[in-house]
């Protein structure tokens, strides 16, 4: 039985092949389809395409060969064979490959081999560099555009041949009626409405035709630019969101450090100045003053100052922690609302609801002067005795 191999060529089908020889046959034939996507060209070749396709076209056709060089089975081919089923190269007859064919063919080399990495996954919209390789992309997301930049060649070519056929068919009537003048005389007036009211209909048609294209073509130009536009006003935009967000989650991240150590710092002061007052009391009550044992004035002056000064210290320590905690906590909300302003703005201008004004409102409101995050009224009250006599002044 003679050796066959079936090998797959994406969802668009299988090849069969039953010699060496019918194999590189095909596949010289295949590469004859991309023999456009010539090394170095920078027509075709500015982001390597090329020279990567005819790499792998390479590569493919030499392990081909040294298999067959070798005498091993052709069924040991396969795995070379999976680039032309789910790796970089595309085959012309495949949905893909005629799509990429299709865009060289109306709008030129340098938009089908953005196209042709566009449908390899080697590209995306952000590699586009100019309006050849955006124009690629779209033709390929959009193929019916194709059959929209061929109708004014097929137009063309249908008048010129209307033209000749005219041109062809008065010439035989004038050559007519060069020989039998008199006798043709009805005929060659018949013959001549006839060509006028043929004429009439193709132009009515040819008109009706172009002013479908046109209509075709502006629209097409009118979505090519809308892309544009929404296009480059979101790389405006993307990296001021990319900024706020990771402003937003510093802040988030220094909140939650400060939260945590006053979760920790009021329960030591309290328990701490708990200690104090109560050993402090203790103290006072283990020495009376009693005619045995004289406890001086000063020694109650000192414990007692020294019970306001750390409590003075440890309120505004602890003040001074919450001030850092809550300007955390506003420069947070501040760049999370910018980041969700200028989300909220991409997506209006995705979908053509944002107008000049709405968008000198969103810049305005994100280049505003940012706040330093000292927090001037938020916070516990002082109530140390130094702040306790300065409230008290400024009455």
């Amino acid at each position: 039985m003679a050796e066959k191999l079936i090998f797959s060529i994406g969802p668009d089908g299988d090849v069969t092949v039953r010699s060496y020889d019918e194999l590189q046959k095909w596949l010289e034939k295949e590469r004859a389809q991309w023999a456009w996507l010539v090394r170095g060209d920078p027509k075709v070749d500015r982001h390597n395409i090329a020279t990567n396709t005819q790499n792998q076209w390479d590569n493919l056709l030499k392990n081909i060969q040294n298999l067959e060089n070798q005498g091993q089975p052709l069924e040991d081919a396969r795995g070379h064979l999976a680039p032309l089923s789910d790796g970089p190269l595309l085959v012309s007859t495949t949905k893909k490959g005629t799509s990429v064919l299709d865009v060289r063919n109306a709008v030129g080399e340098p938009a089908a081999a953005f196209a042709f990495g566009f449908q390899t996954n080697q590209f995306n919209v952000q590699n586009a560099q100019n309006q050849e390789d955006l124009l690629g992309a779209i033709l390929t997301v959009f193929p019916n555009l194709n059959d929209d930049a061929d109708w004014h060649e097929r137009l063309k070519r249908e008048r010129a041949n209307f033209k000749m056929a005219t041109r062809s068919a008065i010439e035989r009537v004038d050559k007519e009626a060069s020989e039998r003048i008199e006798s043709n005389i009805e005929l060659v007036e018949r013959a001549s409405g006839i060509a006028r009211r043929i004429f009439d209909k193709k132009r009515e048609r040819w008109k009706a035709v172009q002013l479908e294209w046109q209509k075709a073509a502006d629209k097409a130009v009118q979505d090519i630019r809308a892309t544009e536009a929404a296009y480059l006003e979101f790389m405006k935009l993307k990296a001021p969101v990319e900024y706020w967000e990771g402003k937003a989650t510093e802040h988030e991240t220094r909140e939650g450090k400060a939260r945590t150590l006053l979760y920790w710092y009021f329960p030591l002061t309290i328990l701490a100045m708990l200690i104090a007052f109560g050993g402090a009391g203790w103290f006072l009550v283990s020495h009376p003053n009693t005619e045995a044992t004289q406890a001086p004035i000063a020694l109650y002056v000192v414990i007692s100052g020294g019970l306001l000064l750390f409590s003075t210290i440890a309120f505004w320590i602890g003040r001074i922690l919450t001030k850092l905690y809550l300007s955390e906590h506003h420069l947070r909300n501040d760049a999370e609302e910018r980041a969700v302003m200028t989300t909220t703005y991409l997506a209006l201008t995705s979908e053509n609801a944002a107008t000049d004004e709405d968008r000198q409102i969103v810049l305005n409101a994100l280049f505003r002067a940012t706040p330093d995050g000292i927090v001037k009224d938020d916070g516990p009250t002082d109530a140390s005795l130094q702040g306790l006599i300065a409230r008290m002044a400024a009455r």
